[in-house]
């Protein structure tokens, strides 16, 4: 089975140059739900007409309804899952948990997709969206060639995985960084980049080196198509829905001459790759598993050549760009006073039939033959059809006029465009959602969770009575010490890895991580992107779930009211932004060996401290604390279950202040803000994100 060719259509003039360019598939968002908010997009009307010119070429249209809903959007997205069903659609691209069990209750006979912003990285979380009703997921960019090929070979669902274009320096679906630091939410479609600014790595204070130290290369994987079929990849898929048209057009005709023809790229065709757009040239440093500072565009952010486009590309972007034909075959019958029956077929079992309205009559001179009739029938320009076989009957001694043979061919071309336009539309439930009554809360507990095991006495000193820790620190925790009224939860790892969970309880940050430890009590954290009532109800079998620090107080409002899972927020602590599998510290040629000692520090003098974590995975947390405790009544009011104080960077006693101040306020205590000002952060509960 040969793979698809994926190509991004950020708006018209896009997708034509992917389509005339050699695509079998087309993705592309419409004017909301899209995570590529400054594409130009297009509206439910433009789509109709789209939609039909790719099926006109045989080419299907995946929709990317991408972003995190919020829970007032649900009845938009309701309403727009169904146009997109009844305009034909093929697939729809989804992130959200909760948008996609809404799609399967609206319009259940549609294909879903699983968006390589659920950083997907295992084939646990690949069973997991199949148990779904997934039938494609799209892998994470930081996957191994092994890795993807232990997928492929153990899933039931297709892969599709990036072969060409940018790469974000955090796991897709799990960097805050845009969100925190300007309001505008990567998981939004909204993201400002701030990879792509210049830092300084400093040490101790200090600066060590600077320069564009989170803006990777582009991936270009055109060398490695041959193996990507061979280890069962589906589809390939081209990033840039951002991009200009020639872009797109000169990147899928030079992937479809390498998919149609194999071998390795020419000089001159990496070389039109390279014009189109580089950061200082390509890398396939994830995919060989050589990652580190050769897969980094230190030097400069954006594109390092000037853009130079072949004369082929841009003819492929042109409004009439007509160079992809449908091969067909044309079959036309002339009798004695009867008139012209011309059938039109493909190689995709589509068939048309066409009878004319005036019969033949007996010709008077020259008769009307085969060879003339052939003529005629073959004039198929302006339309996307390529005559590849024809044949003709014609009785002796008869006649037909030149115009009526030219009609007949025209209604069935038109019949047989009409035929491969033609989608089957799946079922269209008016589906409608049950909110649960939400009752108080109750009595609201404060959690912990702690990196290291000092940290950790801290919080059982202070009487803490729920603690996720991480499975290392706890493996060297002596059994003695612990609090048999204390409930202490392992942590898995924020990217799903196999490692040893050993309490009866866990908090997960995958669906994968659910997937593997289903026989265990189950904690939902904030990476599960809890970002409305539905993903809630999804994960409401877990003890608890916690909401997306991207949610504000009023929308955190709505969604707990519609909801009955016990839910959780974060009250306190340095949100992560990033988790990096290519550490900036050793892409810089450094390493802290587990310690923190190096900080990242941006054009404002923030510094955001990296941690290191499990297999040399770097996370960069936000410069200063989420603090709520003077604040603690707005959170209180919310009818939540628990309050979660994150501890990263804190020392022992600054814990035990900390859990002191916030266990005085959860009591009614007035607490009195003592922190300097910038010094802190309310996170997103007064603002939110776009």
């Amino acid at each position: 089975m040969s793979m698809e060719l994926l190509a991004p259509a950020g708006g018209m003039a896009s997708l034509r140059a992917a389509v005339q360019s050699g695509a079998d598939a087309v993705y592309l968002g419409g004017s909301e739900f899209s995570a590529r908010h400054g594409a130009e997009n297009f509206s439910a009307g433009d789509m109709k007409k789209w939609v039909d010119y790719c099926h006109m070429y045989g080419v299907d249209v995946h929709v990317a309804v991408n972003t995190l809903i919020k829970e007032k959007e649900i009845p938009r997205l309701i309403e727009y899952v169904k146009t997109l069903n009844n305009i034909g659609a093929d697939a729809l691209i989804v992130q959200d948990i909760g948008a996609a069990e809404i799609i399967k209750n609206t319009v259940p006979d549609m294909t879903l997709h699983a968006s390589t912003q659920m950083t997907v990285t295992s084939l646990e979380g690949v069973k997991y969206l199949e148990d779904m009703g997934f039938s494609r997921v799209v892998l994470a960019r930081e996957l191994s060639k092994e890795e993807i090929e232990h997928i492929c070979k153990n899933a039931k669902a297709e892969i599709e995985v990036f072969v060409h274009g940018a790469i974000c320096m955090c796991y897709s679906g799990q960097c805050l960084m845009s969100s925190i630091l300007g309001g505008r939410s990567g998981n939004r479609g909204r993201c400002a980049q701030p990879c792509r600014l210049p830092y300084e790595l400093t040490e101790k204070g200090k600066s060590v080196c600077g320069g564009y130290l989170l803006s990777p290369k582009d991936m270009a994987l055109i060398n490695d198509l041959g193996t990507l079929k061979e280890i069962g990849v589906a589809s390939l898929k081209i990033e840039g829905r951002l991009k200009r048209a020639e872009y797109v057009a000169a990147v899928v005709g030079v992937y479809r001459k390498y998919l149609d023809t194999g071998g390795t790229a020419s000089k001159r065709d990496m070389q039109e790759l390279l014009d189109a757009f580089s950061r200082t040239g390509f890398t396939d440093g994830y995919f060989r598993g050589n990652i580190g500072k050769n897969m980094m565009s230190r030097d400069t952010p954006g594109n390092s050549r000037e853009n130079k486009f072949t004369d082929a590309a841009k003819m492929r972007t042109s409004e009439n760009a007509d160079i992809r034909k449908v091969p067909v075959n044309i079959m036309g019958t002339l009798k004695e006073n009867s008139p012209l029956e011309v059938t039109m077929y493909d190689n995709d079992g589509h068939y048309a039939y066409a009878e004319g309205t005036l019969k033949s009559g007996a010709a008077v001179n020259k008769p009307t033959d085969e060879r003339r009739i052939k003529e005629q029938l073959l004039k198929l320009g302006g339309t996307p059809f390529e005559c590849e076989e024809i044949s003709v009957s014609v009785d002796d001694g008869i006649t037909l006029p030149i115009k009526e043979i030219n009609a007949v061919r025209r209604a069935a071309a038109r019949t047989l465009t009409e035929e491969r336009q033609s989608r089957e539309i799946g079922r269209t439930i008016n589906y409608e959602i049950l909110r649960t009554k939400r009752e108080s809360g109750g009595e609201i507990l404060l959690t912990a969770e702690v990196s290291n095991e000092e940290q950790l006495r801290a919080a059982m000193e202070r009487g803490i009575k729920r603690i996720y820790a991480p499975a290392e620190a706890l493996g060297t925790l002596k059994r003695g010490t612990l609090n048999p009224n204390i409930e202490i939860i392992a942590k898995a790892s924020e990217i799903f890895r196999e490692e040893n969970i050993p309490t009866d309880a866990v908090l997960v940050s995958s669906p994968a991580a659910a997937y593997k430890y289903k026989n265990k009590r189950i904690y939902g954290d904030f990476r599960l992107n809890v970002f409305n009532s539905m993903t809630a109800r999804h994960f409401s079998d877990f003890e608890s779930v916690t909401l997306s620090p991207e949610l504000n107080l009023r929308e955190m409002e709505e969604l707990i009211g519609a909801t009955s899972a016990n839910i959780e927020v974060i009250g306190y602590g340095r949100i992560p932004l990033m988790i990096m599998k290519n550490c900036p510290i050793k892409a810089a040629q450094r390493c802290q060996g587990g310690k923190m000692v190096y900080k990242l520090r941006d054009r404002k003098n923030e510094e955001f401290p990296i941690v290191c974590s499990a297999n040399c995975t770097a996370k960069l947390l936000n410069s200063k604390p989420i603090f709520m405790a003077d604040k603690l009544s707005d959170l209180t009011k919310l009818k939540i279950n628990s309050i979660r104080l994150i501890f990263t960077v804190e020392k022992f006693s600054q814990c035990g202040k900390i859990i002191d101040e916030y266990r005085r306020a959860l009591n009614g205590e007035k607490i009195e803000n003592n922190l300097a000002e910038n010094t802190y952060t309310r996170g997103h509960f007064y603002r939110g994100v776009l």
